[in-house]
Formats: structure tokens, C-alpha cells, sequence
């Protein structure tokens, strides 16, 4: 059996490099000498078209042979079918990958997941620029076999764990998938964002290299092609589309969190604002009024332009700044209404508003007061955050508004801060968490590190409770329960199902514990 399967790949390359030979041009496809072209201008770029899977398939057979295949999904005989073999020797490996492309489809919607795996690894072997393909596969791993993995009989009589491995493999086979096209497709965008997103918003990982891939993706010719209808009614592609990718990295940096590298993303290199500069500046002390009055400070400066003599007097006793809000408002007005720059300067000002504030005293090394602050600004606590709400109501009677209607503005103020800055504050409380458990750890208090190490797995908790699809809080449960063996805070849980019932779930603890003068 074993010289027949030889036998049949012996004929199978004797096929393949006669018809190469036999074909003019096809050479320097096979090597990789023809340069692929720009899709807007037809200039020639850096990268190079490849004529199907050159020999790698052959090697990769040699490899999974010795155990050495690195794959996810190895490439065996049992991959290798009749079909494919003539594809992959005939050369018209296009035209058969379509076929068991239709095939895979055909099984998708049948809800046979696992007959699709074999055939989507030979679509992506005959035909390495497939690049639907390559991202259908991690897409269907990732997501698709993921999902179905817990009500699988089999895995559920495994129980959890079982479950649980089998979810993260078919995350990191998706991955594999997204980094082997990625490569394979260097210059197109595409599959390097779906690489990093995949392995950021599914696999959990927010760190340098996702960014970096999304660097690479954002860099690529095609990154902000868009295709729009002429005035003659056809498509038309064009190179202006929004830079998605620039604000993807600040939005990755942001859940980290990162606070400064998020604000670089968003000031430096969207914005063209570096720090100093008086736009900047200006930025920076919309975050400041935002934090002190609420996300509608603009209010006060309306108040004070369209006043009367009297109500700007008012106006001017109560907010002796008001100038300085109406001028760093008409900057952020400014800014934003240049094109792309809209939701980087709101990015901006409400991590400057919510975050920094935390932020600044933990770069000080007070992690006492950066924990009660952020948890303060979760909870709305007047000592932390909208420290003067109780003015804005005067602004707002100023402008006329009635009793009901003041009191229902300012209440909406209060719930909007405290639902919107759950989802960073809390990463955000974790991490202050993992930096005190780690200066335990220094110190050699293993009882201290494990009290601090618990208080950072119940607030991963709360994030992950708090939002199904947080995946980066899911992992650092897990990773915690792995080194730790903590179990689920069923407190926490009931807690956080029970606020559902209100609308909008709340995560947040309601008090932050001393961690002790000793760590900051």
C-alpha cells in the first residue's frame, strides 16, 4: 500500500513538471518572477504572483511524514483525493479548488462542519491565492466549529474541560489558518486585519503582535479601497476610504488598556497632533471639562454665547472658566469635522475624561488612589467624577428647562458615564489589580500576591460576565484559574444577572478594598 501511494506521487510530479515544461511563461510563475499589479493603477508592486502551490504540497506530505508538519490542519493522504492530485498535476488547480470550494459550501449548509475541514485545506493547497478561501476556513473554525463544539454529545460527556480545550484549538486552528493565507497573500490587506482580529477578538490576545498585524494589513495598497458607482453607473474602485485599521490599533490599545499608547494612536498618528501642540492641548481640556461637567459641557458655553447680559454674568459666576470651555469646544469642533477625524477626537477626549485621571496616579505609583478613582468613575462617585453635575443643573435651568425635565438630563448623564466606562474601566481595575500582585510577588508575600492575584480574576469576571464576548477578560479568567485553580465567583455572577434586569448590566463593584499603604 505504502509504494502505491508513493507510486501515485511519483506519477503525479512526473505529470505536473511535464506540463510545465510544456507551457511557455509558466516558469517564472512557478518561480515566483512575475510581479503582481496595483488593483487602482496597474503599477507593478513588490509582490509576486505564484502559479497554484509551487511544490510546498510535496514537502509538506515529506514533513507530516516525519511528524514535522507545524500545521494545525496536516496535509496527509487522507487529504490528498483523487481530485486534488489531478489539480495539483494537471496545473488547472483553479478550477478543481472551485469544485471542492462548491463542495465545502454544499456541507456548510448541510451542517456538516467537520466533512468541510479536509476540503477547505485542499482548496487553500491547490490554490494559495483563494483568498476567500483562507479566510472562510479561519472564519469557520474559529467561529462556526467554536460555537458548536458545547453542544456536541461527545465533548459534553467530557465535561467543561474537555470542552474548553477543544474551543481553543479550534480558535488557534482558525488563527493558523489567517497567518498561512496572510503570508501567502503578503500584499493584500485583507487577511492580515482578519489575522489580528481574529486572534485579538477571539483568541483574546490584545498585545503588540496583533498590532503589528494590523500594522502590516493597514500599510498594504488595497487597505483603503473602496468601491463606489460612477456617474456612469458602474464600479468604480478608489483609494480614500477611512483609515479603519489606524483606529482599530488605538481601539486594541484601549482595552489593553494602554491608556498613553491608545491617546498616541488617536493624537499623534490620526490626528497629526503631537503632545505640546495647542490643539492637543485643547483636546486634553475637553477630557478635563468632560470629566469635571459630563459629556454635554458644551451646554455651558451655548448658555453663555446666546445669554443676555445678565444670564452671561450668571453663567460667569458659576463657571469662572466658561471662556476656556467655549475655546477648547470650538477646537474639538474643528478637528473633528475634518474627514476621518470625527471618532478619533471622541475617542480622545472621553479616555481623557474617564481614564487618565486613574491613569496619571498609577504612573505616580499610587495604586490605591488610581483603584479608587477608576472605581469611583464606574460608579459616578461625585468624589472621583462629574464632580460638579450639581452645577450643570443650574446651567440647565438657566436655559429654561423645567424641574422634571433637569433632573431626568442629569440622571441620563449618570447612567450614560457609568455604562459606557465599565467596558475599559473595568480592564482597566484588573490591571491595577495584577501590578499590586506583582509588587507582592516581589516582596515575597505569597499571601498578599494570591489576595491580589484574586481581586484581579473576580474583576476579569465581572468584564467577562458583564459581556459574553469579551474574550480577552475570558482568557485571563482562565489564565488565573490554570495557575491558581480559582473557580467561578458565583456572587459576582448572580450579582451582575440580577442587574440585567434594570437594562444595562452593572459590573462594577460598588467599593474599591485597601490593598495597603505598602503598595501604594
Amino acid at each position: 500500500m505504502q509504494i502505491n501511494k508513493w507510486g501515485i506521487l511519483g506519477l503525479a510530479g512526473l505529470m505536473l513538471v511535464s506540463y510545465n515544461l510544456a507551457q511557455p511563461g509558466l516558469l517564472e510563475l512557478r518561480n515566483n518572477d512575475v510581479k503582481l499589479k496595483d488593483p487602482l493603477n496597474g503599477a507593478p508592486t513588490n509582490g509576486r504572483e505564484g502559479y497554484g502551490p509551487s511544490l510546498d504540497w510535496l514537502d509538506r506530505l515529506a514533513r507530516s511524514a516525519k511528524g514535522e508538519d507545524n500545521t494545525r490542519v496536516k496535509l496527509n493522504f487522507s487529504v490528498l483525493s483523487s481530485l486534488m492530485v489531478a489539480g495539483l498535476a494537471s496545473g488547472f488547480r483553479s478550477q478543481v479548488a472551485n469544485l471542492l470550494w462548491m463542495k465545502s459550501d454544499e456541507y456548510w449548509h448541510e451542517g456538516l462542519f467537520t466533512r468541510q475541514v479536509p476540503l477547505m485545506e485542499a482548496v487553500v493547497t491547490l490554490d494559495p491565492q483563494f483568498i476567500d478561501a483562507w479566510s472562510t476556513a479561519g472564519w469557520h473554525w474559529a467561529y462556526n466549529i467554536y460555537a458548536d463544539i458545547p453542544s456536541n454529545p461527545d465533548y459534553k460527556a467530557k465535561g467543561d474541560l474537555a470542552i474548553r480545550k477543544a474551543q481553543e484549538n479550534a480558535v488557534e486552528t482558525g488563527i493558523d489558518y489567517l497567518n498561512r493565507g496572510s503570508a501567502m497573500n503578503p500584499d493584500k490587506y485583507r487577511l492580515w486585519f482578519e489575522y489580528g482580529w481574529t486572534r485579538a477578538e477571539k483568541g483574546g490576545y490584545y498585545d503588540e503582535k496583533t498590532a503589528d498585524l494590523y500594522r502590516m494589513a493597514r500599510k498594504q495598497s488595497d487597505a483603503r479601497v473602496i468601491e463606489i458607482t460612477g456617474p456612469d453607473n458602474q464600479p468604480h474602485k478608489e483609494n480614500n476610504g477611512l483609515d479603519i485599521l489606524g483606529r482599530t490599533i488605538g481601539h486594541m490599545y484601549e482595552r489593553v488598556p494602554l491608556f498613553h499608547k491608545s491617546l498616541d494612536q488617536y493624537g499623534s498618528d490620526l490626528l497629526a497632533l503631537k503632545p505640546g501642540t495647542p490643539d492637543r492641548k485643547l483636546l486634553d481640556e475637553n477630557g478635563r471639562y468632560w470629566g469635571l461637567y459630563g459629556s454635554e459641557y458644551s451646554v455651558i458655553g451655548d448658555v453663555y454665547t446666546k445669554g443676555d447680559a445678565v444670564t452671561k454674568a450668571q453663567v460667569k459666576k458659576l463657571v469662572p472658566d466658561v471662556e476656556e470651555i467655549i475655546k477648547a469646544y470650538a477646537a474639538r469642533q474643528r478637528i473633528a469635522a475634518q474627514v476621518g477625524r470625527d471618532q478619533p477626537v471622541g475617542a480622545y477626549v472621553s479616555i481623557t475624561a474617564r481614564y487618565m485621571p486613574a491613569q496619571n496616579l498609577a504612573d505616580k505609583g499610587d495604586l490605591q488612589d488610581a483603584i479608587n478613582t477608576i472605581t469611583g468613575v464606574m460608579n459616578v462617585d461625585p468624589k472621583y467624577h462629574l464632580q460638579r453635575l450639581a452645577t450643570m443643573a443650574k446651567i440647565y435651568e438657566l436655559r429654561g428647562d423645567a424641574p422634571a425635565a433637569i433632573q431626568t438630563q442629569l440622571a441620563n448623564l449618570q447612567v450614560f458615564e457609568k455604562t459606557s466606562s465599565q467596558d475599559l474601566g473595568l480592564h482597566f481595575l484588573a490591571t491595577l489589580y495584577q501590578k499590586a500582585e506583582a509588587e507582592a510577588a516581589k516582596k515575597g508575600n505569597t499571601a498578599d500576591e494570591k489576595k491580589f492575584a484574586r481581586l484581579a480574576y473576580e474583576t476579569w469576571y465581572r468584564s467577562r460576565s458583564r459581556d459574553a464576548l469579551d474574550f480577552y477578560a475570558l482568557r485571563n479568567t482562565r489564565l488565573y484559574e490554570d495557575k491558581f485553580g480559582f473557580t467561578t465567583p458565583q456572587n459576582i455572577v448572580d450579582e451582575i444577572k440580577k442587574s440585567r434586569k434594570g437594562g444595562v448590566p452593572n459590573a462594577a463593584p460598588k467599593d474599591a478594598p485597601s490593598i495597603g499603604s505598602q503598595y501604594g
